[in-house]
């Protein structure tokens, strides 16, 4: 009689993509991805985090861009990225203001926010569009 193989440990190295429609609801599905990819991953340390940043980012695509978004979401043994790409003609910038954005203003937070919160992000600016990168170092439970 032999014993049955104990499962094998997930890769610590993985990636998912998404094709994201220019549609409203594409915010919310990939804030309700990423969440149910990070928490099965058992990466529940920097599940919030991403998935606020990453939906300013998608936001920031659906509004720029009139077409399709993709994001993928990568995993390395030291960290965890996400990449939006998008076909809009603005290449985002950090502004740096000297006064923060009107307590009642819709707009003109999810850049600083992704510069506050993630380790590192930039874009990368493409003939036709550009992708919006950020990454962070989960530091918990991964």
């Amino acid at each position: 009689m032999s014993m049955p193989k104990p499962p094998e440990a997930p890769s610590r190295t993985w990636s998912y993509g998404l094709l994201i429609p220019h549609d409203p609801r594409a915010v919310g599905v990939v804030r309700a991805t990423i969440r149910s990819i990070l928490r099965a991953a058992r990466l529940n340390c920097i599940v919030d985090t991403v998935e606020l940043l990453a939906s300013e980012i998608v936001t920031n695509a659906y509004r720029n861009s009139p077409t399709d978004t993709y994001v993928t979401m990568e995993r390395t043994p030291d960290d965890f990225r996400v990449t939006v790409w998008d076909h809009g003609p603005t290449v985002p910038g950090l502004a740096r203001a000297e006064a923060p954005p009107d307590a009642y203003a819709e707009s003109g937070r999810g850049l600083p926010l992704v510069d506050a919160c993630a380790d590192e992000w930039g874009v990368r600016d493409y003939p036709h569009g550009k992708a919006v990168w950020f990454h962070l170092a989960p530091k918990g439970d991964a």
